[in-house]
């Protein structure tokens, strides 16, 4: 058995991104970039109006106005024309539109009056009024993005605007996710003696979704068979990049998933940490893919959850994992009990002084509702005791 630290380091040392791919636009936002991104174009490629108005040349604003200029044309928002604008005319242009040839300026129409065909213009602008010239937003040749970034919706309509459709990035890690017990029944179904509807890949799935992350397959099984786990693990494994399985790690007759591990070639990492609750944990390395095994009981698969599976994935993307620690004053008396490290489920308050905490009441690992409404944990030792209410201790947000 390990200590929680111990069990990150080896996520840290052994855990590694995952191979570089190019990946559509839409796929990419919170991706690490695994390329430097230079604009092939300028952007805009032509000048265009900033504003809808009238294009005009403003050496025909001679002396003092108002001046009366006809209107050569209407040009519109992705206008393809090369016009050029005649000696003493003006143009209505709308915002986006191409400047035609020879026009220097904008006057917003709001600055205008319109006398049939004619556009009366009472003040003179400045020359480049309302116009973005080329490469206003976006230089060719420029590095817009170095390596290593991770790409933020921002960036992602950066790249849209020099044309990029995919991206190389170090992709989501595909997860797919496989409960065990022959005591599971799924929610909607009629429920016989002896079983429980099955909660955990609902509270798994809610929990990736909450992070950005897809889960690409879930499964609830009731193999009690070593041979039928092995193969339900081995076809799992073969799709996607880390497998987040609940029950069957701990140490009751049909707990077999350490031993399925083992029997089709995986390298289990750890198994147990002295931590409360959670302990039976595992990881395992199977076929450059990773397995994390995640006790039964629902509170342990939450906690296990922030813990194990936050990192793993984290690593897996390129990233850092850093959850928000803070130190945080109790909001009431906390009970513990044993001596396993401890990870309570809490409502955290932040406030001018600082953070308040309160601890889940009664909090056991078959009960889920013992941690209803909270929004991060307290780390504690352990050792039977009564920590007071005002007493300092180490929390952590779950988000």
């Amino acid at each position: 058995m390990i200590t929680l630290e111990e069990a990150f380091e080896i996520i840290e040392k052994e855990v590694t991104e995952l191979e570089p791919v190019s990946v559509p636009l839409l796929e990419a936002p919170g991706c690490l970039l695994r390329e430097d991104i230079i604009s092939p174009i300028n952007v805009p490629q032509f000048a265009n109006s900033a504003m809808d108005g009238f294009a005009v040349r403003i050496s025909d604003l001679t002396g003092s106005g108002p001046w009366r200029l006809p209107i050569q044309k209407i040009i519109a928002a992705g206008d393809s024309s090369d016009d050029i604008l005649k000696e003493g005319y003006a143009a209505k242009i709308m915002t986006g539109a191409p400047l035609p040839e020879g026009a220097d300026s904008v006057i917003r129409i709001e600055d205008v009056s319109i006398d049939d065909d004619h556009v009366i213009i009472e003040k003179k602008p400045p020359e480049g009024d309302f116009v973005r010239p080329v490469a206003d937003d976006i230089k060719k040749g420029e590095l817009l993005f170095e390596r290593g970034v991770s790409l933020d919706p921002v960036a992602i309509g950066i790249l849209a605007s020099i044309g990029r459709a995919e991206v190389k990035v170090i992709p989501r890690p595909r997860i797919t996710i496989l409960s065990t017990g022959s005591e599971l029944v799924m929610p909607g179904q009629v429920l016989p003696r002896g079983k429980i509807y099955g909660s955990n890949d609902y509270v798994l799935r809610s929990l990736l979704k909450k992070d950005g992350c897809e889960v690409s397959q879930s499964f609830n099984i009731s193999a009690d068979e070593i041979a039928d786990l092995c193969k339900i693990i081995e076809d799992c494994i073969s799709n996607c990049d880390l497998l987040i399985t609940s029950g069957g790690v701990s140490m009751g007759d049909f707990d077999l998933v350490p031993d399925a591990v083992e029997k089709i070639g995986g390298k289990i990492l750890f198994h147990k940490t002295y931590v409360k609750p959670g302990k039976p944990v595992l990881l395992a390395r199977i076929k450059g893919r990773w397995l994390l095994g995640l006790p039964g009981n629902p509170v342990s698969v939450v906690v296990g959850y922030h813990l194990h599976a936050r990192r793993i994935m984290a690593k897996l993307s390129g990233l850092d994992y850093r959850p928000r620690k803070v130190k945080a004053v109790l909001g009431g008396d906390l009970s513990i009990k044993g001596t396993r490290f401890c990870v309570i489920g809490a409502r955290l308050e932040e406030n001018e002084n600082g953070v308040i905490v309160f601890p889940s009441i009664h909090q056991q690992s078959g009960r889920l509702s013992s941690i209803k409404g909270i929004n991060g944990f307290i780390f504690i030792e352990g050792g039977t005791r009564t920590v007071s209410k005002g007493t300092e201790v180490n929390a952590e947000w779950m988000d």
